[in-house]
């Protein structure tokens, strides 16, 4: 890395990204760097300062990711050579579509230096109890520090593409584009149970899209993500799904985290 100034940023639905994104970033700052992690649906696009060593952390969805975070990487301006890392956070795999986000950058002119992909707890479905959640980030955790101390130091790799993963990759890119549909956005809407919520507008201001407003109770609009967010953190578990399993999520880190200026 040729530039110590770092600017990572990171969208995560439910906390587990940005606790990879603060221990790259802390790691980092260990190493002779000076890193600040901002939240990236906070952050226009296309008025990053390209003077800066880039990271961009984000949740794998779909074996790909939101369809918002793809569009802030296009949306991105062109790198003129600009040095940027890649990490993501999964519950199992992502089938390397890392690698392909990887080829969006190159294509845009930046100078991608390093990738890595990280499995972390379950924030859907399959949500695991606390020993296999520590017994994840016990193994994960060392694979963090070793990803950014390679980046410090210059001595870092990129995931590859293969022939599935780009066919992955093409399918997956397809499906949440669908997302945006209304018939899909019917099937995904959220539905509040008044009998718990107290209004007291959490989900409204933590979803990364403003999908939710607030009316009588919070009111879902037709672009939500999915990225579960506002009903991992409802204090009064009022926010339900019909495509969840018994409304199960998990949440990596506490709310004032998630919902840092």
């Amino acid at each position: 890395m040729k530039n110590k100034n770092v600017k990572i940023y990171v969208f995560s639905g439910t906390g587990n990204t940005l606790f990879i994104a603060k221990k790259i970033s802390e790691v980092l700052n260990n190493n002779s760097c000076v890193s600040v992690v901002y939240r990236l649906e906070a952050v226009n696009p296309k008025t990053i300062n390209l003077d800066s060593t880039i990271g961009i952390g984000f949740t794998v969805a779909c074996w790909n990711t939101y369809p918002f975070v793809r569009k802030w990487i296009d949306d991105l301006p062109n790198g003129n050579g600009t040095e940027v890392f890649l990490f993501n956070s999964m519950g199992d795999s992502s089938l390397k579509m890392i690698s392909h986000v990887s080829k969006i950058l190159q294509k845009k002119d930046y100078t991608v230096i390093a990738s890595s992909e990280f499995v972390m707890p379950n924030n859907f479905l399959l949500i695991e109890n606390d020993n296999k959640k520590e017994l994840k980030l016990s193994k994960t955790m060392p694979k963090v520090e070793k990803f950014a101390k390679s980046i410090a130091e210059n001595n870092c790799s990129v995931v590859k593409p293969n022939v599935i993963s780009s066919i992955f990759f093409i399918v997956t890119t397809f499906i949440i584009s669908l997302w945006k549909m209304k018939s899909s956005q019917k099937i995904i809407k959220f539905k509040i149970d008044k009998n718990k919520c107290n209004k007291c507008n959490i989900c409204v201001d933590i979803c990364p899209v403003g999908n939710i407003s607030m009316k009588e109770y919070p009111e879902f609009s037709m672009h939500c993500q999915f990225c579960v967010r506002c009903i991992s953190y409802c204090p009064q578990k009022a926010i339900q799904s019909r495509l969840l399993y018994k409304n199960k999520t998990h949440t990596g880190l506490p709310l004032g985290d998630i919902i840092w200026k």
